[in-house]
């Protein structure tokens, strides 16, 4: 197969580097394309390609991401940094939390993510390799369901495991934290992308109003989602990014359903793992970015009046275990108290990321802009996340309701 198709700089090299690193050996090494299940809007900032690895003594199923090729597609969806920002965090983060874990002596280690097998980023021909873990049986959900309870229990123990490692690593080192951490830059919330991000905002931001008001007129829902989403908004956001309290944590930043794989018990019914893809808009930041924007893409309101409070108790219980088993005081680094606190403080966070990701998640399949019969040039954010006012009575409810629960929380 002709290798330059994924990237100029994936070469046979490269699959040798996957094959020694999959543990099949790197003697006779060749690859063919598998089918790929990849849908319109699964993915804007990259190209998806799925490879079988063979060697003479063994074969890997692995999940190729490449860098579109169309320069102005990068252009319009900055793929470069979000590509640069995943790389690193595979090849510096991540290498970083697995030694400080390895240091403690703990046999509990955070490691609910694919493994990476090779990656090149020079900002033109960058591509990461993953294993491909729905080989092992983790699926990926309708992004327009609700996310059933158990597992989303399970899904924020697994999102309070990765937090914890940066609380305790902070903790126990931080001078090699900080260290870890400048790596990181903020790639969504920042005063220089305003002209790239704004106008999309203003969009999102009046579907979002449209939808409080007509689900709860006159109300003080309306009210407040008014002020939350006026001409602030941006603002707002940048400056609880910036806000680095002592629970701030190396964050998933794209927390929303489609991003946790789940592995179903033979019945299928029953969840029984969970692990996180896709850390491209990673980010250093409070914990309550993820925990918040994850509930409210992912749960209905009843859900959330029904099991609000123990789903949070399962995402601190979590992340306090791992936090003990890494040596430590769990009471004294994340209390529930400072956690509530935090939420108090960070709560509306999910209000403002909540009015893309759920109308977007909404859309049918039929109404998802198809990249690949798109003319970029000169082409902005507005032009493929097409949302307008939701006229489906339900998923009005929905966006409203996100609205709803932070106000009666006090986020708002």
């Amino acid at each position: 197969m002709d290798l330059s198709i994924i990237s100029k700089k994936f070469t046979l090299e490269t699959l040798k580097e996957i094959a020694s690193n999959a543990g099949i050996g790197t003697e006779n090494v060749v690859a063919e394309f598998a089918d790929s299940n990849m849908k319109k809007g699964d993915s804007y900032l990259s190209e998806i390609y799925r490879l079988i690895v063979t060697s003479k003594t063994g074969k890997v199923k692995v999940l190729v991401k490449t860098m579109p090729k169309t320069v102005a597609r990068r252009q319009t969806f900055r793929s470069d940094e979000f590509f640069k920002n995943e790389i690193d965090f595979y090849t510096k983060i991540i290498p970083a939390l697995m030694d400080f874990q390895k240091s403690t002596g703990s046999k509990d280690i955070f490691d609910e993510y694919p493994q990476c097998l090779a990656a090149y980023s020079d900002g033109e021909n960058d591509f990461l390799v993953l294993e491909d873990i729905s080989v092992s049986g983790y699926i990926a959900p309708c992004r327009q369901s609700y996310t059933e309870t158990e597992t989303c229990s399970l899904i924020l123990k697994v999102l309070g495991r990765f937090h914890a490692v940066s609380l305790a690593f902070k903790d126990q080192k931080p001078e090699e934290f900080q260290k870890v951490i400048s790596i990181l830059d903020e790639h969504y919330y920042a005063k220089n992308l305003k002209n790239w991000y704004g106008g999309f905002l203003k969009l999102a931001s009046h579907v979002a109003l449209d939808a409080v008001q007509k689900t709860y007129p006159n109300s003080e829902y309306s009210a407040k989602a008014e002020k939350f989403l006026g001409e602030n908004l941006f603002e707002d956001m940048i400056s609880m990014v910036n806000n680095k309290t002592a629970y701030a944590v190396i964050g998933h930043g794209d927390c929303w359903r489609p991003n946790f794989l789940t592995k179903y018990d033979s019945t299928g019914n029953k969840p029984e793992k969970v692990k996180i893809i896709d850390f491209q808009l990673v980010r250093y930041g409070s914990s309550i970015f993820d925990l918040i924007f994850l509930l409210y893409n992912s749960t209905s309101q009843e859900q959330r009046i029904k099991h609000y409070e123990q789903l949070l108790k399962d995402y601190h219980t979590s992340a306090c275990n791992l936090i003990q088993n890494l040596g430590s005081d769990a009471k004294k680094i994340f209390p529930y108290e400072g956690f509530k606190e935090e939420l108090k403080k960070f709560g509306r966070f999910g209000c403002g990321f909540c009015i893309e990701s759920l109308p977007l998640s909404m859309l049918d399949d039929d109404d998802v802009t198809d990249l690949d019969t798109v003319n970029f040039e000169n082409s902005t954010l507005l032009d493929f996340w097409k949302i307008k006012p939701l006229e489906n009575v339900e998923n009005r409810k929905r966006l409203a309701d996100i609205f709803k629960h932070a106000v009666d929380n006090g986020y708002l």
